[in-house]
């Protein structure tokens, strides 16, 4: 058992970005970060405080309700911080924390890829190619996305992120595997306790589990199976909301000690607002970073830069010939050119996964913050995971060379973030 974890890619991947994510914290791993939030709400947790007992200096972006300090992001960080704050109290770093949840999510990536297995059924690929395609994909997810430097420096905002990738990990190993509607509404019930929008990638594991429903029951069946599996991390954030602030509905997010220009936001057209899309979608897809002329100089835009320039490797989502135009023609013309059952469990993964990249994007694209302090679009990161699962449907699990070149591309542009 030892040899063959110790044999395994994903255990490698683990130590690789553990090294990696270790290397550009640096001395940072075993200090608090800017925004150490959850270390201190996991302490009050453990003193049989919801409200804060101890208040870290600066206390930007807490939230002060009758004379009381809160945490108002969902407290999953904070919970699985509990162990090591019993252990070390408040000298526990968030930075460490997220490095360790960041290299896990990229060992726990090539899980699921391996475990979606496309790069051994598409077109004759041999299941050799496995360990390269997939090696491939996890650096675009480890190194090509937000999540290097959301691992890398901690804090109240990216350690969210980074949890909400490794639950978004387990909920599609679970959908790819015996696909248990209880345990993928857990993962997911899970996930909306570090990122609410990722409750709302359920259509993939729906899509998939209505194709297997043999009739109208089964169907029923799973989908109350898959809310029942919510239910206890939306009934515990309704709980945790009404004991705080005396509504269900109720984050605290209004009473945020935030800049005044966010507030001012926030407070003229609310916390959610069609007035936010464009630039949102502006922000999502194409915000160019800061170019100035005299000197000539090229900067990062900390609201946000579009994820056609930070992460072009999302472009081989759009690559028919390799994925599934193609093969579906010669399926069609050559019936036993392909296993059967092969492109109708992938075309429905397709579907699935794209209507809940959507669904997840939603509530970003209204939002009245693009995301503030960032390098390219850390909403992304709510659904990532799923976006780099189509890049491997969109390339019929076979990269090319232009399509590594992209992932490389998408590597040097986030090294320039960190």
């Amino acid at each position: 058992m030892l040899r063959r974890l110790l044999r395994s890619p994903a255990t490698w991947l683990f130590v690789a970005f553990l090294v990696i994510y270790g290397l550009t914290a640096g001395f940072s791993l075993s200090r608090h970060s800017l925004a150490p939030h959850f270390v201190y709400l996991a302490e009050s947790f453990l003193h049989g405080h919801l409200d804060l007992i101890h208040v870290p200096d600066p206390p930007y972006d807490l939230t002060l309700f009758e004379r009381r300090w809160y945490v108002s992001f969902p407290p999953l960080p904070a919970l699985l911080m509990l162990p090591p704050v019993a252990l070390r109290g408040l000298a526990v770093s968030d930075v460490a924390f997220s490095v360790v949840m960041g290299a896990l999510n990229v060992s726990l990536f090539y899980a699921v890829l391996a475990r979606f297995g496309l790069w051994a059924r598409a077109r004759g690929a041999r299941a050799s190619r496995a360990p390269t395609e997939g090696i491939w994909l996890c650096a675009l997810l480890g190194l090509g996305t937000p999540l290097w430097y959301c691992a890398a420096l901690g804090s109240v905002w990216y350690t969210a992120h980074v949890v909400a990738v490794t639950c978004l990990c387990l909920y599609a190993l679970e959908a790819l595997g015996r696909s248990r509607p209880i345990l993928a509404g857990l993962w997911l019930g899970l996930g909306f306790l570090a990122r609410a929008p990722v409750l709302l990638a359920f259509p993939f594991t729906l899509a998939l589990g209505l194709q297997k429903a043999r009739n109208y029951r089964e169907g029923t069946r799973f989908l109350l199976l898959l809310a029942l599996g919510m239910a206890p991390a939306l009934l515990g954030q309704a709980a945790y909301n009404w004991a705080r602030f005396g509504d269900p509905l109720e984050f605290g997010y209004r009473w945020m000690n935030s800049p005044g220009p966010l507030l001012e936001r926030q407070a003229t057209w609310g916390q959610f607002s069609l007035h936010f899309l464009p630039e949102n979608l502006y922000t999502l897809l194409i915000r160019p970073p800061l170019v100035s002329l005299a000197p000539l100089r090229v900067e990062p835009d900390p609201w946000g830069m579009g994820l056609l320039i930070t992460c072009p490797a999302l472009l081989l989502v759009l690559s028919p010939v390799e994925g599934l135009a193609l093969p579906i023609l010669e399926t069609r013309l050559r019936p036993e050119a392909q296993p059967e059952g092969f492109f109708g469990k992938n075309l429905v993964s397709c579907l699935g996964l794209w209507l809940s990249i959507a669904l997840v994007q939603l509530p970003s694209l209204l939002y009245f913050n693009t995301g503030s302090y960032q390098f390219g679009y850390r909403f992304a990161l709510d659904w990532l995971p799923l976006g780099i699962l189509l890049v491997a449907l969109g390339t019929g699990g076979r990269l090319r060379w232009w399509g590594k070149a992209l992932i490389v591309v998408s590597v040097l542009m986030h090294l320039w973030g960190v």
